[in-house]
């Protein structure tokens, strides 16, 4: 191992304890003003249970940091991963900080900038880093797709807070139809995930939307938006099944092999 991969190595560990020190403090540290709080609900603000995703992917990626030491992984950790995974923290960090002093906007710029940077992740290790292992599955391709599905979910809403909110008597016909097409846009997204990656085999993305939808449907309270996004969410959730049901019917399907992670 050569000084610059040691090098990184450590950096991945360090940034990777500033960002669960980062995240713990946005969750444990002092609550945002009223003003601000109401400013971040909109009409398609998903209920809070959906941060347990994100607790899942910080417990990954802790695991992501300790299996790079092993030999198995290097390649990928070193190569496919790369500095990605240290702007792609710094950059979630800072946005998790402008989210919690109420800066949507720039908010905004920042995790369409972090989706970039794990999307860049993502797709090199779809390509060019197929798992050899189910811990190359759990520890390396596992935190990134649920990464990428997270905040691409994570995208949609905080555009609707940077410019959106909500008022007393409900949401107007426009913000309605904005919120539905979002449904649908992240609906077609996970379903992208899913025929993308169906020869190699990952649906945790689509998993994540799919809960995120399902986490609207149980936050949002006007019937369009209500009805529709547990709509969304039983079709994304349910679309990743698609193989099992064809060959449960004795149909064939291209994805029928696809396993559930990497």
């Amino acid at each position: 191992m050569s000084n610059l991969h040691l090098f990184q190595k450590i950096a991945n560990v360090v940034v990777y304890l500033f960002f669960l020190s980062a995240t713990v403090y946005t969750v444990v540290g002092p609550a945002p003003s009223d003003e601000v709080s109401s400013e971040g609900q909109t009409y398609i603000t998903p209920s809070y249970w959906i941060e347990y995703v994100w607790t899942l992917i910080h417990l990954l990626l802790g695991g992501f940091v300790i299996y790079q030491w092993f030999e198995p992984a290097h390649e990928a950790a070193i190569h496919g991963v790369g500095w990605h995974f240290v702007v792609s923290v710094l950059l979630s960090s800072a946005w998790l900080g402008l989210l919690k002093g109420g800066h949507y906007i720039i908010g905004f710029i920042f995790v369409l900038l972090t989706a970039s940077s794990v999307s860049c992740v993502f797709y090199k290790l779809t390509k060019d880093y197929p798992t050899t292992s189910w811990y190359d599955k759990l520890f390396i391709h596992a935190p990134f797709s649920l990464w990428h599905g997270w905040i691409v979910f994570s995208a949609v809403i905080n555009l609707f807070q940077a410019f959106t909110g909500v008022k007393e008597d409900g949401p107007s016909i426009w913000i309605r139809i904005l919120v539905i097409i979002a449904i649908v846009f992240l609906s077609s997204t996970a379903v992208g995930y899913v025929e993308y990656k169906k020869h190699k085999g990952d649906i945790t993305g689509a998993l994540v939307i799919g809960l995120g939808l399902l986490a609207i449907f149980t936050n949002q309270h006007d019937a369009w938006i209500h009805w529709i996004s547990l709509i969304a969410a039983i079709v994304t959730l349910l679309y990743p099944l698609r193989p099992y049901v064809f060959k449960l019917v004795g149909r064939s399907s291209d994805a029928e092999n696809a396993p559930l992670l990497g």
